[in-house]
This record gives structure tokens, sequence and C-alpha cells, in this order.
């Protein structure tokens, strides 16, 4: 065998990806850095119930503000997804239901302005005028909507009824910027993400974009648009290693400790005392992008995209009808779940709603995490944020729509700031409504999926 030339040579079971003194990634480990493939593996996993359980209970509700962007109300599902590893043995899951936000008149071509004269393609948007449409005061309250995306999935204005099911082709853009001035709603053109058809299944991909004939929503004049789904989930892999606010995480059986929490970008600074307090945690690592199209997604929420009707497209990824039917034959409770730790579970679930509300208010449009310390009234992010304090915050730190969560209850209150005081109630058209009710899934103005 003739001499080989000195080196380390990659062999079956060692040195893969290495060649001399550079290491390089493997094929997979290429692959997850693009499509984060494992997560979404174990998502499909937890919706046919391989060896997993989730969705053991959801909690339909709807949030009203006072200046509403179209109706006033926010179509949300919360999902518990039980874990272990969770201080509260459970993960909770906010979801924004497709078609919360709709707006009142067909998608009109007139009122679209594309603008593509940029050198650079990331920085060609869409200008939707919306004048005869929505209000100037709606027109402020999408603000709060900057980072989402909107489709063209629906056919009228009604929730959701006029929901199209699984409408094949359908384009979400995502919001940029939203200007009551000129009445204008501004979308970033560049990443077009939207629905496809694969072997009878609808799927969720990023679409191409070509400047010279760009991927637009449909404008036959037969198309609404509509919001989105929305998720957050509060779990560390999603959430960026933030800890759990209320109790400081111990052993193994009682919570994830320290060491299993990724540590923070040694790039990373806090930004303030007030984000080392967190609202609703301790401690946050690192911000999350403020836009969609930008977040890298965990499995629980992978498993909810399913339950959509909007999984991420992998290639050769759906099961067959065989597979189908064993998974969901083999779904149960995780198996290292003992009895007692079942027992807590369903107790502290109903123990306060901290948590709960964590996860609703990011997926409604409240600021979580916000940049500056608020208490000196510094407040540079447009929207409404989460009070998760044991005192009742200031009037004069707080602005319309904040929510004020007592820790450790179950009290949620809104601001109101013609009062200047937190109250549970709003009022829209002259009819007072709770801030936030949680409804019965099968009552008529419950939140739906529609796939």
């Amino acid at each position: 065998m003739a001499a080989r030339a000195a080196g380390v040579y990659p062999s079956k079971g060692s040195g893969l990806g290495e060649y001399g003194g550079v290491t390089f990634p493997s094929v997979l480990k290429a692959y997850n850095r693009e499509s984060d493939y494992r997560r979404w593996k174990l998502g499909q996993e937890y919706y046919f119930g391989s060896g997993r359980s989730w969705a053991d209970y959801q909690i339909h509700s709807l949030a009203r503000f006072v200046t509403g962007a179209v109706d006033g109300s926010s179509k949300d599902i919360v999902t518990l997804f039980p874990s272990s590893t969770s201080p509260e043995n459970a993960w909770y899951v906010g979801m924004r239901t497709r078609g919360s936000i709709m707006l009142p008149l067909p998608i009109n071509a007139a009122a679209i302005t594309l603008n593509t004269a940029d050198p650079d393609p990331a920085n060609h948007t869409l200008t939707y005028n919306v004048s005869g449409v929505l209000s100037a005061a709606q027109v402020g309250i999408f603000s709060v909507f900057v980072g989402d995306q909107f489709e063209d999935s629906a056919s009228g204005p009604s929730y959701p009824d006029d929901l199209i099911s699984k409408p094949a082709g359908s384009v979400a853009l995502t919001l940029l910027a939203a200007n009551p001035g000129s009445m204008t709603l501004v979308f970033d053109l560049s990443k077009p993400q939207g629905r496809i058809q694969r072997n009878g299944r609808i799927y969720w991909s990023r679409l191409p974009y070509d400047p010279a004939s760009p991927t637009l929503w449909n404008t036959s004049g037969s198309r609404y648009l509509c919001s989105s789904f929305k998720m957050f989930c509060c779990c560390p892999d999603h959430l960026g290693g933030a800890l759990a606010n209320l109790e400081y995480p111990g052993g193994k059986r009682t919570g994830a400790g320290l060491d299993e929490f990724p540590l923070p970008n040694a790039n990373r600074t806090v930004r303030s005392a007030w984000e080392r307090q967190g609202t609703g945690y301790y401690r946050q690592w690192r911000s999350l992008p403020q836009r969609v199209d930008q977040r890298r997604e965990c499995k629980h929420i992978h498993a909810l995209r399913w339950q959509c009707g909007i999984p991420w497209f992998e290639p050769d990824d759906y099961p067959t009808q065989e597979e189908r039917d064993i998974l969901e034959v083999a779904g149960g409770s995780e198996g290292q779940f003992t009895d007692a730790e079942m027992r807590r579970y369903f107790a502290l679930r109903q123990l306060n709603d901290d948590r709960y509300v964590l996860s609703l208010a990011e997926v409604v449009g409240l600021e979580l995490f916000p940049g500056s310390d608020v208490r000196d009234a510094i407040r540079p992010d447009p929207r409404p944020l989460l009070w998760n304090d044991s005192e009742e915050p200031l009037a004069v730190w707080c602005r319309q729509n904040d929510w004020w969560l007592e820790r450790g209850t179950k009290r949620l209150r809104i601001f109101n700031a013609s009062t200047g005081q937190f109250e549970s109630t709003v009022t829209i058209g002259g009819t007072t409504y709770p801030m936030l009710e949680v409804v019965d899934p099968s009552s008529p103005n419950a939140p739906v999926i529609v796939p």
C-alpha cells in the first residue's frame, strides 16, 4: 500500500469533516443550519403522537383593546406542552390565529406601489395605501404589528367564515412600517413566504424573489388581506436562554438547572437594569428578532405548524399513510413523566397566569423586554408593554393598552390613558367587555384554526 501524505484522514465513525487542521461541517450540520431540520422533525413527532404528548390543554381567548387595528380584538390560542424540564412542568406556546386582523375591503391593485429602484434587493418594499379602508387611528395601531406577516388568504372580511382553507399559492409579506400621516402600510417585498402544494399536502415555504417580476398578493379583487399565524414559545430554545420567572430552577426533576440553558453570546451585553429584571423572566441573554420571518422556531412551534396546516416544506418530509397510522396509534404520555410529575403539572398549570400571559402578550403584540428603563418613562418602542410586577406601575410610566399582571396571580389589567388607571374591562362601541376573555372552543366567537 502506497504511503499517504501527512494529515488527518476521515474514517467511518471518526474524523468526519476534518482534513489537515481544518474542520468542515458535515452535510447534515450544514443542512440543519439552514432549515433547522432537527427541531422540525421533533415537531412532526409531537404532532403525530410519536411517543410524546402535546396539546393536552389549549386556552382560547379574546384580547380586547380600546383602539383596535380593525375590530378591537385579538383571537388567540395558548397551548400547553407538558415538560419535565420546565419549573411549571409545561411550556406555553402562544398563537394568534390567522385572520385575527382582517382588512374590510379587497386588496386593490391601484393602491399598491412597488419600490424596486434600490440596487440592493433587500431594500425593495411594497407600499399599500389604505385610505378609505382604515382610519388614521387604526393605521397607527398597525405599528404594533411591525414584523408580522400579512397574506392574501381571505375571501371576505368576516372571521373565520371568510378564511380560505388550504389556500395553495397564497403569499405573505412582512410589515415594515405603518404611516398614519400618509395612510400607508409598508411591506418587505424581497422576502415573500407562502403556501405551496406537494403531493396533495400544503406546506409553508420561502418563495423566490425576482426584482423584475416580484411575488405579489392576489389583486384580482376576490382576496382580502389578513394576518398570518403568529407563534411564540416561552421555552429556552425559542426565547434564547431566559430562565423561569416564578422560582429558581432547581434539580433535575424539579426543573432545569443553570447548566442546561445556553450561555450568553460573548458579544451580547444586557441593555439596561430593566432587562436584568425582565418582564416575566429575571434573565434574558439575547433579543428576539422583531420580524417573525427571522425567528428560529422550537419543536413546540413546529408541532403547532402542523396543526395549523403550515409545516415548513422539507424534501420527502411527510409520512406515508401507513406510517401515519402507526404514529397516531403510538401516541401517549411522555414516558419519563412520573405520576407525581403529572400531578404537579396539573396543579401548577392553574396556580397563576404568569407564563400564560407572557406567551399570550407576545403574539397579541405587546413588548416583553424593552431596551430601556421604563421606570424612567423612556419608551422607544411604540408597542404597549407587559408589566409583570408585584406592585402596580405608576401611571406616568404607562401608556394606552399596557397590560399589568400582578406577579404570581391571575389578576390582569389594561391601562386606560384617559382615566390613568389599570382596568379589567374595555368599552368598544358603547359596550363593555372583559379585556381578556377565555372562551369555550365551541362558542360562536371562539378563535378558530383554519388550516
